[in-house]
């Protein structure tokens, strides 16, 4: 086991969306992913993995578009601020300060199997890219399992205070009618609707993090605004290449199913039902999700970290998230 990592955060809450850090982590041995993503990411990075005999590949992108083209049918681009509907905050609930677009300057396939996600900055404003699957159906099957996993190369800016990309996804019931801004959403559902923070990186720190929102916020048993997660871990060279970032859901020993997080298929945390409460889980996990890919500029989690208001004067313009692939596996063994 390896010691607790301590923060003191100073940042308040992380409001309707990925909370900031948990401020005593204990992280977990590490050990090897029991399925079948345990290799090292393919040279390309870009080539989505066959699923093994009994598994199902229920979603995939490697985003094989022409370069400067935007993403295909199987997602929706976020725009402006905030969702529409319910309880929706602004600054996407969080604090930061860039408006998504669908601009092919903020999400651009780059025609070698890659999606750029690129954060700009313009005077004093910024926009950036937050794109969402329409299908909110990702599941695992009661039972059996579900793998979710992307090829990320993370943001490798000059200076990166500020910077927030992340790969995770939300309950479908956050949805209240369409997928994304051109839908509605009923935020008040944060966090009991479940939200698994599969990477979040912040102010180019070479380090990631996994958490699991749920319950009621504040307080209760995920700990809310915060989430359970793991705190960040070192991610050593994931500016510079690409690496897989996934979790488990696992809900095969039915009486405490679970959730592991995993980086080039080495376990780094998990969390359990039992921690939780088996009504809090199961309306927080056993049921449809959506995925979200974004870049994020400022708010709670980087100013907590940094101890600063983010972003700096200094921070760069245009140091792009690269994504290689998408999927999503099922087994219902």
């Amino acid at each position: 086991m390896r010691k607790h990592l301590v923060r003191q955060l100073r940042a308040g809450s992380a409001g309707r969306r990925r909370g900031w850090v948990v401020s005593v982590a204990v992280f977990t041995a590490i050990t090897p992913a029991a399925v079948f993503l345990t290799a090292a990411p393919p040279a390309s990075a870009t080539t989505v993995p066959a699923p093994p005999s009994g598994w199902t590949t229920t979603f995939s992108d490697s985003f094989s578009g022409k370069a400067g083209t935007g993403v295909d049918s199987k997602w929706t681009d976020d725009q402006g601020t905030a969702y529409s509907g319910t309880g929706c905050a602004g600054n996407w609930g969080t604090g930061e300060v860039e408006r998504a677009t669908n601009s092919t300057a903020n999400v651009a396939e780059d025609g070698s199997g890659h999606l750029n996600i690129t954060p700009v900055k313009s005077g004093s404003s910024w926009t950036s890219g937050r794109i969402e699957t329409v299908a909110d159906d990702f599941k695992a099957p009661a039972g059996g399992e579900m793998e979710v996993v992307a090829s990320i190369k993370q943001p490798n800016p000059a200076s990166g205070v500020g910077y927030w990309p992340a790969f995770w996804m939300l309950g479908a019931g956050y949805r209240s009618s369409g997928a994304g801004t051109s839908g509605t959403m009923d935020c008040s559902s944060w966090p009991s609707v479940g939200e698994i923070d599969i990477m979040e990186d912040v102010n180019a720190l070479s380090e990631h993090s996994g958490t699991l929102h749920c319950g009621v916020d504040p307080g209760g048993p995920c700990n809310e605004t915060t989430g359970l997660g793991s705190g960040l871990v070192s991610c050593s060279g994931c500016q510079t290449g690409y690496d897989t970032y996934s979790v488990i859901v696992n809900r095969t020993n039915t009486s405490d199913e679970s959730i592991t997080y995993y980086l080039n298929g080495t376990k780094y945390y998990t969390v359990s039902e039992s921690t939780v409460g088996a009504s809090t889980w199961a309306a927080a996990v056993d049921h449809g999700f959506f995925l979200i890919l974004d870049v994020a500029i400022g708010g709670a989690y980087p100013n907590a970290i940094c101890d600063c208001t983010s972003p700096a004067s200094s921070t760069s313009s245009g140091a792009a998230m690269k994504v290689g692939y998408v999927a999503v596996y099922t087994t219902s063994k």
